[in-house]
Parts: C-alpha cells; structure tokens; sequence
C-alpha cells in the first residue's frame, strides 16, 4: 500500500494542470505516493495524448462532467494510499506539503486538514481556513503577506478549503466522500461539519504551503445561479451551524492593539461592506478596542469583497472632511490599498479598517 493517494481532478486549463503535476512531480516520492488525475470533461478531454503516456501518474477518463466532488469521489475509489490527498488542478505544491498535512492529521482529534494557500499573482494568503458568520463564510486573515503572524501557526478553524488538503482513506471512506449534490462549493464545508459530528476537528497546517489560481475552468457550468442553488441546499442540511467569526475578530483586535497606540476613543463609523449582519462585526470590534462610535454611515458597495475601492469617489466628501477618525468596515482590506489622495486628505488622523476576513489595519498616509 502507498502511504499518500495524490487525486487532481481536472475538467479544464491543460496549461495550470501541467504546472500543478510538474510541481507534484517534483515534491513526492514515488516508492511511497501515487498521483490519480481524474480527466471528466463532457465536450472532451484537454490533455495531450503525448503527456498522457507519462508512467508517473494515472489518468481516469471520464466522458461527462462529473462536477468536483464526484470527481474527488470517484479518485478516491482508484485511491490505495493510506492517506488522501486532494489537489486542485489550478494549485502548485511546495516542498513538504504532504508531510506538514498528514502531520497535522496524527492528532488524535483532528480528522482533515488543509494547507495555507497563496495567491499566485501576490503571494498573500488566499485561503488559510473558513470560519462562520451569520448567513456566509470569511476565510479569517485572507490577503495577508505569507509569514505574517496571523497566519504562521497551525489553528482549528470550522472548516477549510479542499484545493489542497488532507484525510485518512479509511474516515474518507467512513463518512461517504465528498457530497456529490454539493455541485459548486460548500462541499469542503459540508465535509468538515459531518466530521465535527463526530468529534473530528479541521485543522490548518502553517507549514503545508500551495498555490492556487481559482475559478480557472472554462465551461464547466460552475456558474453564480449554480452556485446560490449549492448553497441553498447545503444550508437547508446544516440548519445549525454555529457562528465563529467572533473568535478570529478577538485574536485580530489583540494583535491590532499590540502593535498600534490609539490617541483617540470617539470614531465616526463607515460601514461599506455588503454583508447583512457588519453590525456584529463593527459592536465586536468597537467593544474590544475600547472604542466609542459617535456616530455610523452604512454605504455598501456594489461588489463582493472588491480588491480595490476608489474612495475618493466613492465616500461623500462631507465624510472626507470629518474632524474625527473614521472606522471603515468593508469586505475587504486590500480594497483600502493605494487610495493615496484620499489617505492625503485624511492625514492626521488614526482611521481604521476592518474586514469581514477578521483583518484590522490602520490607514497610512504612503
């Protein structure tokens, strides 16, 4: 028996699946590791007939569209390692990767764990866990740099993402696979919770490192409709998930406080995020740093956790004026970066943002 079962399902963009098996390639073992690409794409496979003659790994081909988790599904029936591993056919492995997830699997109770995925353009956090609000799921600490300190240690988040991740063969067996229903997104989490179910927890493994493009496939029908009908089916699974945000806005407050030295107490509150449920997030924050809001302003912006928001434009200008400092909430803190006019205008002052993500950072003049 193999020690890691490696399954990549691919439907599309032959150009990042050669990277993300040249990588793989390059990183495992192959006394102790077999590598499984399950090829389901209805209009027809992509891959090279050439690459596919590589004795390296094994490719199942199927002819229609299986969808994510029933391509995992179906790997994980080829799979005779006594650990499984999952890569999406967008990621690119580093060094040690399967060490650093099945190390962090011999805790006796955690069940699945995932890795720390990085943006590939930017190399900030992308994905390092996924973590619950009232009605959605932040990925805690996305968009920071890749030793920040929030994100250099193993934590046990709610769930996690599967682009790069881990379980034991036998409880992946145990708890049915992945959820085939579960068409685009929320199977990861789906998984996770029925692991919780049995006392298995999730865990992020700091030292388990992996690009990834996202929502690189082309014609695959993974389309927002698709999406919003996933979501609503999962939901109506798990009527009681609890909600776990506070936690990461708590580990964030502390960091923020022991780095930073606010001069004042009174902060007039921007709310531009998109999310129903900001003023948990804001009355959390607000109460753990000591901070008073004399007054709020809700103005959402049209986008979900947009990555650049030209304030300027955007913000009132009688709020741009404002004698006090300002509290932004937004989706996203990378939308705040840049914006050097608007951080001109407000010069002086101790402005603040905070994300839905669990990120808190002040606004610096640059």
């Amino acid at each position: 028996m193999k020690k890691y079962s490696v399954i990549v399902p691919f439907h599309s963009n032959f150009n990042l699946l050669t990277a993300c098996v040249s990588a793989l390639c390059n990183t495992l073992d192959f006394s102790e590791s077999e590598l499984i690409i399950v090829d389901n794409n209805a209009e027809g496979s992509q891959i090279d007939k050439e690459w596919k003659s590589n004795g390296l790994f094994r490719i199942i081909e199927k002819k229609e569209n299986l969808m994510y988790p029933n391509a995992i599904n179906l790997g994980a029936e080829y799979a005779s390692g006594e650990y499984l591993l999952f890569c999406d056919a967008d990621t690119y492995v580093t060094k040690g990767f399967q060490q650093a997830l099945v190390n962090a699997l011999r805790e006796e109770s955690v069940g699945y764990a995932s890795a720390k995925l990085l943006n590939m353009g930017t190399k900030y956090v992308l994905e390092f866990g996924i973590t619950s609000s009232t009605c959605n799921f932040p990925h805690p600490f996305t968009g920071r740099p890749v030793d920040h300190e929030l994100v250099c240690r193993d934590h046990y988040p709610l769930s996690a993402c599967a682009a790069c991740s881990a379980i034991s063969r036998k409880l992946f067996c145990a708890v049915g696979g992945f959820d085939g229903d579960l068409v685009h997104s929320y199977s990861d989490i789906d998984l996770s919770l029925r692991l919780l179910e049995k006392q298995y927890r999730t865990v992020c493994a700091a030292d388990a490192v992996a690009y990834h493009y996202g929502s690189s496939t082309i014609g695959s029908g993974m389309s927002e409709n698709l999406k919003e009908d996933t979501k609503g089916l999962f939901m109506a699974k798990h009527i009681n998930i609890p909600v776990e945000i506070g936690r990461y806005l708590d580990i964030a407050c502390d960091h923020f406080l022991r780095q930073y030295d606010l001069r004042s107490k009174e902060y007039f509150v921007l709310d531009m995020s998109t999310i129903i449920d900001s003023n948990k997030y804001i009355e959390n924050v607000l109460s753990h740093l000591g901070l008073i809001a004399v007054d709020c302003y809700r103005r959402p912006y049209q986008q979900r956790d947009a990555g650049n928001i030209d304030l300027i434009n955007f913000i009132p200008y009688q709020i741009r004026n404002y004698k006090v400092p300002i509290l932004y909430f937004a989706d996203s803190f990378l939308a705040f970066r840049g914006n050097s006019l608007w951080k001109k205008c407000r010069e002086g002052f101790d402005d603040i943002v905070v994300d839905r993500h669990a990120n808190i950072e002040p606004i610096k003049c640059t």
